[in-house]
């Protein structure tokens, strides 16, 4: 074999890898593992090791099976150093791949060795590497804008548990793509009948079309998951409007009986009847509006939540202590910011108020510290947790807790760092998130 062969295979190989290369990663744009210069170095490594298996494959044609078999090995595990995803996404994004790729070449083989033989003279030549080119092209955007729309739903969190069975659908298509090549002798001898071409046609619209209903019903979670979020969001404001509402009414409603009240202090005075003062005054006082602070930070969406939560734990004996370092300007949306915040206080108030909890307490820190949002939680527990494949079962249905994968799934919007930590009695969360504000930016002039 002269070095034009090795030059023509290494063509063949770049035409070919490409556009299989974008395919595998525009689903995991927001999840390399490292900077775009150490990923080409990757591909061109890839790259090397897929163009002496097609040189090998070349040589020895028998040995096409089990080169077929390694070049998948080579890309999960390009996959797998490359990408920090679930194995289960990797692999159901990658056999997806295989399957269309199967169709091309099986498509290409057609007319380029039986239809129009006379051009492409033998495999891995210039005109195989342009005819395989034309074939990409013709359906290329169809299976590119599925990638695209994968990408989100890839990166929700609350995806997860279903792909870890969702990748046999492509698995199934893959190996029986393979079987019907290798058991007809191979591509080019599969290929050779046009009942077997219209059986490769058929068989990848059902596989396209599988991947379609799986990304529609993927889509429909992550609507209602959204919808969940979303109608949690107006349940809070809502129960923060109300409170405000009713602290207001009690303030308003003290105000107006404070002057009876003090003609009724000034009777007893009178008549020297300390008795009757001081079971007036604790009665008194046992009206008066709860004592909690109404302004913990200048942020009005999170101070409100604080609000509610301070009532809630007062009302619950529950010692309740916030320190807030949250700007007016919103740090996170004003969307997320209550989703993260009040999901975590309600789970630290459902723990405390079990009635087998003692020294009932909730701490919230919330620190900025160079561009980056600190947020700890401690709080007292039953010390009972239960956990099922690392996720937190809920204690009221004994299903996955929402409230902690809209956690996850915020602290993984903005790129941060979340952690639980417990012992026999406390329970320890924190998140780090990677913000700026305005504030943080002058700061980091002025030095």
């Amino acid at each position: 074999m002269n070095i034009t062969v090795f030059i023509e295979i290494c063509i063949y190989e770049l035409v070919d890898i490409i556009p299989n290369l974008v395919l595998a990663l525009v689903p995991f744009k927001d999840f390399y593992r490292f900077s775009k210069k150490k990923l080409f170095l990757c591909i061109i490594i890839l790259y090397l090791l897929l163009t002496v298996s097609r040189f090998l494959a070349r040589v020895s044609p028998a040995a096409a099976a089990f080169l077929t078999v390694l070049w998948v090995v080579l890309y999960l595990g390009f996959y797998i150093i490359s990408v920090k995803s679930q194995i289960t996404k990797l692999l159901f994004v990658l056999l997806t791949i295989l399957n269309y790729t199967s169709f091309i070449v099986i498509i290409f083989s057609y007319c380029a060795y039986h239809r129009f033989a006379g051009i492409t003279v033998y495999p891995y030549s210039l005109p195989s590497s342009a005819g395989l080119a034309l074939c990409y092209l013709a359906s290329y955007p169809v299976i590119y804008k599925m990638m695209r729309n994968m990408q989100p739903l890839i990166s929700f969190p609350e995806n997860n548990s279903y792909w870890k069975s969702l990748w046999m659908i492509p698995a199934t298509f893959c190996l029986s793509y393979y079987y019907n090549l290798y058991a007809n002798g191979g591509i080019i001898a599969f290929s050779a009948a046009e009942k077997n071409v219209l059986f490769a046609v058929f068989f990848n619209f059902g596989a396209l079309f599988a991947t379609w209903i799986i990304m529609h019903f993927l889509q429909e979670i992550n609507t209602n998951s959204e919808l969940k979020a979303e109608n949690y969001q107006l349940s809070m404001q809502f129960l923060q409007y109300e409170n405000l509402k009713e602290r207001i009414e009690d303030a308003r409603r003290a105000k107006h009986d404070f002057r009876q009240s003090l003609a009724v202090i000034q009777s007893y005075v009178q008549c020297s009847d300390h008795d009757g003062l001081f079971n007036y005054l604790n009665n008194y006082l046992s009206t008066v509006p709860p004592d909690s602070p109404l302004l913990y930070c200048e942020n009005s969406a999170i101070n409100a939540l604080l609000v509610y939560y301070a009532d809630i734990a007062q009302k619950n004996n529950i010692t309740f202590d916030a320190a807030a370092d949250y700007p007016a300007e919103p740090v996170l949306s004003d969307a997320d910011a209550v989703v993260l915040f009040g999901n975590l206080l309600e789970n630290a108030m459902e723990a405390c108020i079990h009635p087998t909890v003692s020294g009932k307490f909730i701490r919230l820190h919330i620190k900025r510290l160079q561009g980056t949002l600190i947020i700890t939680l401690d709080n007292s527990y039953s010390g009972q947790i239960r956990k099922e494949e690392g996720d937190f079962i809920s204690s009221k249905n004994g299903q996955k807790g929402i409230g902690t994968a809209s956690v996850k799934k915020i602290v993984s919007k903005y790129n941060g760092i979340l952690k639980f930590n417990y012992d026999d009695s406390q329970f320890h969360a924190s998140v780090m998130l990677p913000v700026k504000t305005k504030e943080d930016s002058y700061e980091q002039k002025t030095y």
